[in-house]
């Protein structure tokens, strides 16, 4: 992960928290602050569990490059604990320099409010050289803090007086701090950093991308249908239990079973393909399929819709379902709650194709809609189902 460039303005602790809240989806629940002060301490854990996977396996990812994404999750949590116990962010903020302050024997000073976190970073760059931090027992500290955070007795943390919950927390945040320099981290990096995963994953206000086939770049027969059907039809032969394809009445593509010792009905799998065409705009699988490659540009056509990206997107679908296999198809998944570290993956998979521009949001609601389509045809044993790429919508109907 790369740091965030520096926006000219500075990213205030009030203003971190009011976005990264706008995602604790457990807000005002009674476990809500065991649930945050865990979390805390699971992505501290994370941390630790990914600087000694980086020495194991010999990772070409730096381990500040691995360190700033589980450092911006921590931030979140303890946020959200501070929010839980009514600590305000500047409070927070100013009980956080003044622990660094006092570890660098600095004068006592408190900036003007509101806190950001250029000001933590400027306490850290004043006296850079100054603080005489190893790396591993820098984390053992912080991992010390959030034991204790999290091993403290409920009750007891919501007992406490604001001034000393403002110092409890103060002091863990002046630890993450230090942890970030440590990894030669500028905390208002790895701030922005998680807020831009937030939007990539829980955006506020979501917005689908542009089509990757505009009409002013593609003419209309390299371009998909903005609204088209297809039905699936269940066929036995031989014993077999086969589904075909058919679009205007022509049967398209070939006969697809579930190619698998174990039924499974992966027979119904291309309706994922078209769930990537409503949600994301892409799917080279069908581009072939419906002999829409982009032709008329020669890179284009050899290079985002030819096999390697065709191979890519049959992988993910496989992969996806084998995942969706035991967790009842994503029945019970709504929106927001697909595994992260599978989004994640996705995404890891598709880098350096055009796809990669789409946000896991969108990816996350081509899959839950996607399986939630998938489920009526396996109900129905078939069905029609039309794409409409300008509302972004999949929707089934029983065949007569």
């Amino acid at each position: 992960m790369t740091p965030a460039k520096r926006r000219d303005a500075a990213l205030s602790l009030p203003e971190y928290s009011l976005k990264s809240s706008a995602t604790n989806q457990l807000d005002k629940d009674p476990g809500e602050l065991d649930y945050l002060r865990f979390g805390f301490f699971g992505e501290v854990g994370g941390l630790l569990s990914s600087v000694k996977r980086s020495v194991r396996d010999q990772l070409s990812e730096s381990q500040s490059q691995l360190a700033s994404e589980e450092l911006g999750d921590a931030l979140w949590y303890l946020f959200g604990v501070a929010k839980a116990l009514q600590v305000s962010p500047d409070d927070l903020g100013v009980e956080c320099i003044r622990e660094l302050r006092k570890r660098a024997q600095d004068k006592d000073t408190t900036p003007k409010l509101p806190i950001t976190f250029r000001h933590v970073d400027g306490v850290m760059d004043s006296h850079r050289g100054e603080w005489d931090i190893v790396r591993s027992s820098q984390l053992g500290v912080l991992a010390n803090g959030a034991g204790v955070l999290a091993s403290t007795a409920r009750e007891q943390l919501k007992m406490m007086s604001h001034p000393t919950a403002s110092q409890h927390l103060g002091k863990i945040l002046a630890e993450w701090s230090l942890v970030c320099h440590a990894f030669d981290l500028k905390v208002e990096d790895v701030a922005n950093e998680n807020l831009a995963k937030i939007a990539n994953r829980w955006p506020s206000e979501p917005v689908f991308l542009p089509f990757f086939d505009p009409s002013e770049r593609y003419p209309e027969y390299e371009q998909f249908p903005r609204e088209f059907s297809i039905e699936f039809i269940e066929r036995a032969d031989g014993g077999r239990s086969y589904v075909a394809q058919r679009l205007h009445g022509v049967n398209i593509g070939d006969r697809l079973t579930d190619n698998s010792n174990e039924p499974d009905d992966y027979r119904f799998h291309d309706i994922f393909h078209l769930a990537y065409v409503a949600f994301l705009g892409w799917s080279p699988v069908l581009r072939g399929l419906l002999k829409l490659k982009r032709k008329s540009r020669p890179k284009i056509d050899e290079n985002e819709d030819g096999a390697r990206a065709m191979i890519i997107e049959e992988g993910i679908a496989t992969w996806i379902f084998n995942h969706a296999k035991q967790r009842d198809h994503y029945e019970n998944v709504t929106q927001g709650k697909l595994d992260y570290g599978l989004l994640k993956q996705i995404k890891s998979m598709v880098e350096g194709y055009e796809v990669e521009a789409c946000p896991l949001w969108q990816w996350e609601m081509a899959i839950l809609k996607g399986f939630e389509v998938f489920r009526m045809l396996k109900a129905n044993r078939g069905g029609r189902v039309t794409v409409n790429m300008n509302n972004h919508t999949l929707t089934y109907e029983k065949l007569p």
